[in-house]
């Protein structure tokens, strides 16, 4: 029995160890495809038939071509950087000693349709006609306004004269007669129909002259002469509908308007409602308003959020410049002053904020008239044309980021004709509020219902609602949006994720550095698989 048993035992072969498989491109496919978290791949190699082999292939082959066809559609759409607005109507917060039902008041800025006064040009003979001449010079047949030609010797007196001065002095010498409003700071004048005429005071032009004005007024020097800014520094709060109203009654001093100012079709006044920042001469348009008529302005406020790059061009470093809150126009006009000054030592006129950037103010200096013709004038155009340019790039002197946020009023505007009773009433009083604020003098003026018709104006500002509109913008494609839909496709399709990329990003090198590693002398790979496994890699 025992010898049976040992040649049963002699009968048995040994076991041939199994053979690692051919090192193959193919094979490490084969093998990858059983090891990948990628879903339904391995049937295209491991499948009992060839025919459910051939099935796995087309669809997964379809849904790789399906999926790559998302991923550059989604690139696309990222790269374009396409953004969108969106409305968001919201109460603002308000300081603590405020009802929830307050709301900055914003900044009124009223200009008159009179550069500069008929009384200060008599003052200054001569000065009226020389404004006409300079008017009518034309840059295309000469080369500027030649103060030191004979036939202008009488206007070389005024050659060293500055645009900010002829301004300041032919502001309005009448103008702001009441503003009136529920709080105390407002009241510039008495109230317009107090019978107590002695309490009529003079206007306050050398009090802001020398920096000792009211908080809630001062001037503007703009190229359309002196505006009046009113609750210039956001110090009015308001409520909405009539029990927050500001109203304001002006006298246009028709008499005083210049011979030039009179040929313009349009007299009166032109309005802009800003936040405080921002001043009326950097704003591309107003509304106009006519004496003899009261106007009601209803208010609504917006404001407005710009992105950044990648996506936008805002600059959230830029908030301020020398023309207050800085947006497109105010920087545009700031860059004019700039190549104006490069070209020629001197600007037309004076920033109104040169507080906000010192360095840039310091070299600022008003141009002369001489100057203004002589060069200012060109060097004004120049950079004109070069900003209306849409063939040639001009970024490095006109460009321009937008505002991160800028804030803005719409206004919707009704008027209505002012009686007749009431201009009748307002006539009796007109000669002691004139007087006062003419210096003593009414000789010019024969105060009747049309004088009223012709000089009076009543503007009463409020708001309708106590909500802000914003609108935002925002990217309509963007990182998130990216990965939500490259990564949702790859799942739903290949059921791949992060770590499938890894994995195959993985293989691909290792396949590289066989290739690129196998010896010389062992095509095969054989000895390749013993020398550098995957543990090297």
């Amino acid at each position: 029995m025992t010898n049976n048993m040992l040649l049963n035992n002699n009968d048995v072969k040994p076991q041939e160890e199994e053979k690692p498989p051919k090192q193959s491109f193919y094979n490490d496919v084969k093998e990858f495809t059983t090891e990948t978290t990628s879903h339904g791949v391995k049937y295209v190699f491991h499948a009992a038939y060839k025919s459910v082999r051939l099935v796995y292939l087309v669809l997964w082959l379809s849904a790789v071509a399906y999926t790559m066809y998302i991923v550059c559609v989604s690139v696309g759409k990222f790269i374009s950087m396409e953004t969108g607005t969106k409305i968001e109507e919201i109460v603002t917060p308000k300081p603590d000693f405020l009802s929830q039902e307050a709301i900055t008041h914003p900044t009124i800025n009223v200009c008159p349709n009179n550069r500069v006064s008929k009384s200060m040009l008599n003052r200054q003979p001569g000065l009226e006609d020389l404004l006409a001449e300079m008017s009518r010079f034309d840059p295309e047949t000469e080369e500027f306004f030649d103060f030191d030609a004979p036939q202008n010797a009488k206007y070389r007196k005024f050659e060293n004269e500055t645009w900010q001065d002829i301004i300041w002095k032919g502001r309005p010498r009448i103008g702001l007669l009441q503003c009136t409003h529920y709080t105390d700071l407002c009241h510039t004048l008495k109230v317009f129909n107090n019978e107590n005429y002695t309490y009529w005071q003079p206007h306050w032009d050398e009090e802001y002259q020398h920096g000792e004005s009211e908080k809630h007024f001062e001037w503007e020097m703009s190229l359309s002469g002196a505006c009046y800014r009113i609750n210039p520094k956001g110090s009015i709060y308001t409520k909405e509908g009539d029990y927050g109203e500001v109203s304001l009654i002006f006298f246009t001093d028709l008499n005083d308007y210049s011979d030039e100012s009179k040929l313009d079709p349009m007299y009166g006044y032109t309005v802009t409602f800003t936040d405080n920042g921002t001043y009326s001469s950097t704003m591309t348009s107003g509304f106009f308003m006519s004496p003899g008529n009261v106007y009601k302005a209803d208010l609504r406020k917006y404001k407005e959020y710009n992105i950044g790059p990648p996506f936008g061009d805002c600059n959230p470093h830029m908030k301020t410049n020398i023309y207050g809150t800085h947006s497109r126009n105010s920087c545009t006009m700031r860059n004019r002053d700039e190549f104006v000054n490069m070209t020629c030592g001197c600007v037309h006129l004076l920033p109104p904020c040169p507080e906000n950037e010192p360095d840039v103010a310091k070299n600022l200096k008003a141009c002369t008239l001489k100057q203004w013709s002589e060069c200012g004038y060109n060097a004004t155009k120049t950079f004109t044309d070069m900003f209306v340019d849409l063939e040639n790039d001009y970024e490095e002197l006109t460009k321009c980021n937008q505002a991160c946020m800028e804030i803005w009023y719409g206004a919707t505007i009704s008027s209505s004709r002012l009686s007749k009773y009431y201009a009748t009433e307002k006539a009796k009083m007109l000669p002691h509020v004139v007087s006062r604020l003419n210096g003593g003098s009414v000789d010019d003026y024969e105060f009747n219902t049309e004088t009223v018709y012709d000089n009076l104006m009543v503007l009463k500002v409020l708001f309708t609602s106590i909500q802000e509109s914003n609108y935002k913008e925002y990217v309509k494609y963007d990182y998130t949006a990216l990965i939500g839909d490259v990564g949702g496709q790859m799942g739903m399709l290949l059921g791949a994720s992060l770590f499938t990329v890894i994995e195959f990003l993985h293989f691909l090198i290792k396949t590289i550095w066989r290739c690129a590693c196998r010896p010389a002398n062992n095509p095969a790979g054989n000895g390749f698989r013993r020398q550098y496994n995957d543990q090297d890699l």
